[in-house]
């Protein structure tokens, strides 16, 4: 051994670089890595840097591939070693932990930016909503026109939430809709906006061809990361996500009419959504300031499978004549405190949505009686009387 060792380089081998060396320095006879696998990977090269780094302590040694002599003292190579393997059990650590523990799941995501595809009152209700808790949103439509009507009704609403909300600060509301309708903007080409999206809210007419059509496309140009949703109150949210190539970044987001005013939201997760499209769907939700219920992907999730059955048997009973249209509905308001009876509120909903509703259910199962069609509601459809947005459903408007 030199008198006087040349100052120290510190060097950083792999595992198989030292085990390779230490073979080849000692050859067999340096004890190896047990017969049965270790727990974890780099305990091979623990038990062969061992016995090395005992052996080194009288010899200076000659890393391959260094490009020169690289002298190291045992006591450099044994920290060497030590230093070797702490990182790789941290690793090893940290690996087992990501895979098995809670930190599997990716982290959510936090969803800012968000396209609402129809600009109907759902969809324009969505939108307002969405803007005014600070996200930005583009509104998507077939028409300027039907955008332009979309915006104004927006700007309505919003007059109507700052009369009471800042009665007595005035331009605090002008200030609060001024910033909300920036938060705004429209677009007829849903395919270009859609690219830098967190979050698609689909809201156009309840039909199933026309969804998955839409899914379908929009799936070619969104990102990878951007979840769906639909605000659908009838159709299976499996079955529009398979017209996708994301089914676990898919789920429903149901509101309800009028969205600025009603506070529930029922998040729908299908067998394929994820946790993490879950759970960002929820924080979404509460975003908008709303309250978030979950249901499994059933005919009408909670509300509809309780509403929509109670509105047909107010019909059937008309219809049977056990009680007049006018009576069935001051009863319910007055007996059960219900702010709207069954027959304004079929007319508030829309007969034709009603109608849309059942008998998806009815072709779904046609033997549950709860999903059985009604011959007065067919009747007032084909006629084009859907309720109030056309002036006349079991009652007329002005």
């Amino acid at each position: 051994m030199a008198a006087r060792l040349p100052p120290l380089r510190r060097f950083k081998p792999e595992a198989a670089e030292l085990d390779q060396w230490g073979a080849e320095r000692w050859g067999p006879n340096v004890p190896g890595p047990p017969s049965t696998p270790p727990p974890f990977p780099f305990v091979t090269s623990l038990v062969t840097l061992s016995a090395a780094s005992r052996i080194c302590v009288s010899f200076s040694v000659d890393f391959p591939g260094s490009g020169h002599l690289c002298w190291a003292s045992g006591v450099s190579l044994l920290l060497e070693t030590m230093a070797f393997v702490t990182r790789q059990f941290v690793r090893s650590l940290a690996s087992s932990s990501s895979v098995t523990g809670p930190a599997a799941s990716a982290k959510k995501i936090l969803i800012k930016h968000v396209t609402v595809i129809g600009g109907g009152l759902m969809g324009a209700g969505v939108t307002q909503v969405a803007a005014s808790t600070g996200h930005t949103v583009v509104l998507v439509d077939q028409t300027d026109e039907i955008l332009a009507k979309s915006k104004k009704g927006i700007e309505e609403s919003l007059r109507r939430v700052v009369k009471k909300k800042f009665a007595e600060n005035p331009q605090a509301g002008d200030e609060f809709i001024k910033k909300t309708m920036s938060n705004i903007s429209l677009s007829t080409d849903a395919a270009s906006v859609v690219h830098s999206t967190d979050l698609v809210i689909e809201a156009i007419v309840e039909n199933q061809k026309l969804k998955n059509e839409l899914f379908r496309r929009l799936d070619k140009f969104a990102a990878e990361r951007t979840i769906f949703v639909s605000n659908t109150s009838s159709l299976q949210i499996t079955d529009l996500a398979n017209s996708t190539t994301r089914q676990d970044r898919f789920g429903g987001l149901h509101f309800f009419n009028p969205v600025p005013m009603m506070n529930l939201v029922e998040v729908i997760k299908t067998p394929m959504t994820s946790q993490k499209t879950f759970e960002s769907l929820m924080d979404f939700s509460k975003a908008l300031g709303k309250t978030p219920v979950t249901c499994k992907d059933s005919p009408g999730f909670v509300v509809n499978r309780l509403l929509v059955p109670y509105l047909m048997e107010a019909i059937r009973m008309h219809e049977r004549g056990d009680a007049s249209k006018e009576d069935i509905d001051i009863a319910m308001k007055l007996g059960s405190g219900y702010p709207m009876g069954p027959f304004e509120l079929l007319d508030y909903v829309g007969l034709d949505t009603t109608k849309f509703i059942v008998d998806g259910w009815h072709e779904m199962d046609s033997k549950n009686p709860f999903f059985q069609p009604s011959q007065l509601l067919n009747k007032l459809v084909e006629e084009k009387k859907f309720g109030r947005k056309t002036g006349e459903g079991f009652y007329k408007y002005k």
